[in-house]
């Protein structure tokens, strides 16, 4: 099988919503991992065989609770329509039926995002992640269009959406708890937030004032997952889930059991090494690329996780500290889990 090859038949793109509406079901809490995206470098092409083995292993060797595809990770504004479909069709196929997939689907545009909404929806994912645009900066100075424009995504709809707070990536927009409050009072279909803000007092504010059972706050890193869950979150969506699935789970799952200097020590320690892999998408591919690829049984995995021309990946310094730094987590990762989920898989406590 080459690396372009699939058996997916993709629908043909539409400009208009399916007729049924999702009925709303708030995310499962635990952590979930921003699939990142191979590529073969020779064809600059989707690596489809590495990226199914990738995704399967995360599912079905992982006690993750679920899967973003097409989230910042994965590159997705350096892919195209057909592509993102692609990725969200294999995504689907390569999970367990009911295994929730959250699926990126942020554009520049009210339209562009809604067309990316009900491919995903076409796909099987459960939910649409959603950036505020934020292309223009100037054109977005005010919280009334931020509103409007969460306002016009959530109405057409037919996925529960979960907004996305991200201002390194939109230049600089930050929504606040208010806005965000307000957004999901508004609207049933508003289900969730991911803040990679790193503000752990908007998690606090926002558990405080939305019923769990109504909506989910997760974190948008690994790093600050004891200090959400200290404060109400129901878990957290980092990057570098993707990196150590199993030891982040294990934060989740000590904290849950009332174990907190176990959690706390084990956090630290994996904070200590996120930080390694804090350059970038490129930093973090090549930390994948030396840790849970191999697992998964992609072959050559550093070079097909470079990311996408014209971007370079980390120096030849950084890729040392990141080797260094993840052989000293080998052993986290490799005890406990040995089963998958036909076989009742959770991290080991």
């Amino acid at each position: 099988m080459d690396s372009t090859s699939t058996n997916l038949t993709l629908p043909s793109s539409s400009s208009h919503p399916p007729q049924k509406k999702h009925p709303y079901p708030v995310p499962t809490p635990g952590v979930y991992a921003p699939a990142i995206t191979f590529f073969n470098p020779a064809t600059d092409t989707l690596d489809l065989p590495a990226q199914e083995k990738y995704f399967a292993h995360l599912a079905h060797r992982t006690p993750l609770t679920g899967l973003i595809i097409l989230g910042t990770n994965a590159e997705p504004f350096l892919l195209s329509r057909h592509e993102r479909k692609t990725l969200l069709h294999l995504a689907r196929a390569s999970v367990p039926a009911s295994y929730p997939l959250i699926a990126g689907v942020s554009g520049h545009s009210t339209a562009q995002t809604l067309s990316y909404i009900y491919d995903a929806h076409a796909a099987g994912a459960d939910y649409a992640l959603v950036l505020p645009c934020a292309y223009y900066k100037p054109l977005v100075n005010t919280v009334a269009m931020v509103k409007e424009f969460y306002a016009q995504v959530a109405s057409q709809s037919p996925l529960p959406i979960i907004v996305y707070n991200f201002p390194a990536v939109c230049n600089g927009v930050d929504l606040d708890s208010d806005c965000i409050a307000d957004l999901a009072r508004r609207h049933a279909n508003i289900v969730g937030v991911k803040l990679t803000c790193g503000s752990v007092a908007k998690v606090a504010r926002l558990a405080a004032v939305l019923p769990a059972e109504r909506f989910a706050v997760f974190g948008g890193q690994a790093d600050f997952l004891l200090g959400g869950l200290a404060v109400g979150a129901a878990g957290c969506i980092g990057a570098f889930a993707n990196v150590c699935p199993r030891s982040v789970v294990r934060v989740f799952e000590l904290w849950k059991a009332g174990r907190r200097a176990e959690a706390v020590a084990l956090q630290q320690r994996l904070s200590l090494a996120e930080g390694v892999t804090k350059g970038g998408v490129g930093s973090l591919k090549f930390a994948v690329g030396v840790t849970t690829a191999p697992r998964a049984g992609v072959e050559d995995a550093v070079r097909l996780l470079r990311p996408r021309r014209p971007y370079e990946g980390p120096s030849e310094e950084v890729k040392a500290r990141i080797v260094q730094t993840m052989e000293g987590l080998r052993g986290l990762e490799d005890e406990g889990l040995v089963e998958d989920r036909g076989g009742k898989a959770l991290a080991r406590l």
